[in-house]
């Protein structure tokens, strides 16, 4: 489908170890835009050349095995934080590194639908998915990857969300409960929505950002180490990253593999030319990885008791989506730890099926999408007015599961008479669980609101506004009784010692 200017509108799942890009068609459906390889997505992952262009997907990939330190992976991770990758002439930030994935996957999908690059202009309109347990800042530099690798960016949905309007489930006048357990190669999401007729709503959302298959590929990385052994008469593996890197690949296959086989042949050729050959069973590998598993199981129990907290006491379906959730250890599991729920059942298209729901947004999904925010956002204040020596602490004026848009209002008190400046710093929580120690929780923004009168008095209120919309956006409004005031919206900014290179040019 395509806007009233003619570019297509697209969803996109710029994902953690893959991105997928869809439309929906003239029939209603959303289908898939292969890529030029033919493939249904692209590996998320970027080969940054010494002569200043870049590869991205399967042949960035390839590259591991001959120059595996020019080769970006799992940069969804890294997004919305500090980390910069260094190249000549500066350095790249993770959203220009996102924006390259974005430009090759859409000009791709472009070719698919036989559209022509624009000379000018956005080159599609998209809907893009994040994370439910995405905060601000990666929301922001999400966006700003978009707008870099020449998008209009129309939204950003959360991947749950989209993956429960992609599911063919059909809501009901009383709401369907849903539990969608979202387990992608880089992040895990665990969201219980509410369907209606014309509405999905969503109740909470949990998760971990920097939890997914990569760790999995990880650990069996690991047990095929441990079983090795020793390397007294060659290079230990560990020490050539070239080595690893195929030996990561290799992982990645036996992995996918144990889905459907009880056991799986792996054979590694060392620098020498040794090699080495090994059975690797399913039952090892889950008994590996039972702890990551674990983890979501976890994150799956509080969601629930949040949901009943919340008016939800029972779970109609229980919907399985992403790659990793068809490792069959997750819906055993969690039949085992959650015998009250319905048994799971895997998404149609498990790793498809979050850019399919995003497509249909993007095309002007009928129902109102209501969602929630996944952490929580104040203000930093006195304990004690009259006893500054006794700290700060947070006060939370927007709390986790919150339906979006929200607001909220706290006033601020002088600590002193003739106080005319106020600091004021806002806060997001890292997890949905709140405490007041500002060092556990993430400084958004940091500004002086000057002109309060001169004549103050100690614990006279400045009042905060807090709204947060349902683009992520928090803005903040204080203002004080005579007047002054201090408008404040979150800006997500980089180390100011970064010098930013120009985004190299993709080389197909």
């Amino acid at each position: 489908m395509a806007t009233s200017d003619n570019r297509p509108r697209l969803g996109i799942d710029l994902g953690t170890t893959a991105t997928c890009v869809c439309v929906v068609d003239g029939s209603g459906e959303a289908r898939v835009l292969a890529n030029r390889e033919g493939g249904a997505t692209t590996p998320s992952a970027v080969y940054l050349g010494a002569d200043g262009t870049a590869v991205v997907g399967d042949l960035a990939l390839d590259q591991r095995a001959y120059e595996p330190g020019r080769v970006i992976t799992e940069i969804k991770r890294e997004i919305g934080g500090d980390y910069t990758v260094a190249v000549p002439g500066g350095h790249l930030r993770p959203e220009q590194i996102s924006a390259l994935i974005l430009r090759q996957a859409v000009e791709d999908a472009l070719e698919a639908l036989g559209t022509a690059v624009p000379a000018a202009g956005p080159l599609a309109s998209a809907v893009v998915t994040v994370p439910a347990y995405f905060g601000t800042a990666e929301r922001a530099r999400t966006r700003e990857a978009g707008r870099i690798a020449g998008l209009d960016v129309l939204d950003l949905v959360n991947e749950p969300t989209a993956a429960a309007l992609a599911s063919g489930l059909r809501g009901t006048p009383a709401g369907r409960a849903v539990l969608v357990y979202d387990l992608g190669g880089g992040t895990f999401d665990v969201t219980v929505v509410l369907m209606f007729p014309d509405e999905v709503r969503v109740v909470a959302t949990g998760g971990d950002a920097r939890l997914g298959g990569a760790d999995w590929d990880r650990v069996l990385v690991d047990l095929v180490l441990d079983r090795m052994g020793d390397f007294p008469d060659e290079e230990d593996p560990r020490t050539s990253p070239r080595l690893m890197a195929g030996l990561l690949g290799q992982a990645q296959a036996v992995k996918v593999a144990l889905s459907t086989s009880t056991e799986q042949m792996l054979t590694m050729r060392t620098a020498q030319g040794h090699v080495h050959r090994m059975v690797i069973s399913r039952n090892d590998y889950e008994k590996a990885t039972s702890d990551l598993l674990d983890r979501t199981l976890d994150f799956t129990g509080d969601l629930i008791a949040q949901a009943r907290a919340a008016g939800v006491p029972t779970i109609d379906d229980v919907l399985l989506v992403g790659g990793m959730s068809r490792t069959p250890a997750v819906a055993r599991r969690l039949d085992e730890t959650f015998p009250h729920l319905p048994a799971p059942r895997l998404a149609a298209d498990a790793e498809l099926v979050v850019a399919k729901g995003a497509a249909q947004v993007a095309a002007g999904e009928s129902r109102k999408v209501v969602d929630v925010t996944s952490k929580g956002y104040g203000v930093l204040i006195t304990r004690d007015t009259g006893r500054p020596s006794l700290g700060s602490a947070v006060h939370w004026i927007i709390t986790p599961n919150t339906p979006l848009p929200t607001s909220g209002r706290h006033p601020l008190c002088t600590v002193r008479d003739g106080q005319t400046t106020m600091r004021v710093a806002v806060y997001e929580s890292t997890t949905d669980v709140l405490s007041d120690d500002e060092a556990d929780h993430i400084r958004l923004d940091e500004r002086t609101m000057e002109g309060l009168p001169r004549d103050s008095r100690r614990g006279d209120p400045v009042e905060l506004d807090f709204s947060l919309g349902a683009d992520g956006v928090l803005r903040i409004d204080a203002h004080a009784a005579n007047g002054a005031r201090l408008r404040i919206e979150t800006q997500v900014r980089g180390r100011d010692s970064d010098v930013l290179a120009p985004l190299p040019g993709l080389r197909r």
